[in-house]
């Protein structure tokens, strides 16, 4: 296989990659989600305007521990006739909430992150990353990428690749992938793109189905697979999400 990938390593002291919806708590996805990985890249890429590049990437890491912060949270919220208790700003027709909120926080979280893409926007991705202050998540989530580089993806057989001391992390999974696995795990519904309404609202039209496996070295050794696999230079399967035409290789 000639086609080259790049990988990024990285590393955060806290991190939050927010789940939509959660109620009553800040949650967070145990990784980021494709599009919190496709959007930090097109920040390191300058793109703007809805500029974007085509690509998928495979997400695959670990957290040490879990801590719950309180935060205080300022809510702008609409009238209503029957709640007259909050204060209101009459000027924007509005009524202001004050109160806190728990927040996940991982600890300690280690990524690796392979990207396939045109060779060009890898190129411009390996150039600019440590040029970018932008971070992976919430702004305040401190990052250090730790590796950049490229590299040439090895196929392999499931029953060899078992054989070999895996890896200690946790991945996103395609649903497809995990079937063929015959591996469960927590499964999600994440956001892959999105696009830009004329108010400037954000709407997430293409969603991944996967499977987070909390850890490669769970894998049945002694199971009966046929199916070949893709790895790195370090043994970690990778299993691309995001574009179709760069979901394989």
């Amino acid at each position: 296989m000639s086609q080259k990938l790049l990988k990024i390593k990285l590393y955060q002291p806290f991190a939050n990659f927010r789940k939509p919806f959660s109620y009553g708590i800040v949650d967070s996805y145990p990784l980021p989600p494709p599009s919190t990985v496709k959007g930090w890249l097109h920040n390191i890429l300058g793109a703007k305007n809805g500029e974007y590049y085509k690509m998928a990437v495979s997400i695959c890491g670990k957290f040490n521990s879990i801590v719950y912060d309180i935060q205080r949270i300022i809510k702008f919220d609409r009238l209503r006739k029957e709640d007259s208790s909050a204060p209101i700003l009459k000027d924007v027709s509005a009524r202001v909430l004050n109160g806190i909120i728990y927040v996940t926080n991982l600890v300690d979280v280690e990524l690796c992150i392979h990207v396939n893409a045109e060779q060009e926007v890898l190129k411009g991705i390996s150039l600019d990353i440590f040029n970018s202050y932008w971070g992976l998540g919430r702004k305040e989530d401190l990052l250090r990428v730790d590796e950049v580089k490229f590299f040439e993806p090895q196929v392999v057989e499931y029953r060899e690749y078992v054989k070999h001391k895996l890896p200690d992390i946790g991945m996103y999974l395609k649903t497809s992938t995990a079937e063929k696995l015959r591996v469960d795990g927590i499964r999600f519904r994440l956001n892959n793109r999105y696009i830009k309404t004329k108010d400037g609202l954000r709407i997430f039209t293409d969603k991944k189905d996967v499977v987070y496996f909390e850890n490669l070295q769970h894998l049945n050794p002694i199971m009966s697979v046929s199916d070949k696999l893709l790895v790195d230079d370090e043994n970690i399967l990778i299993d691309l999400i995001g574009d179709d035409e760069y979901e394989s290789l």
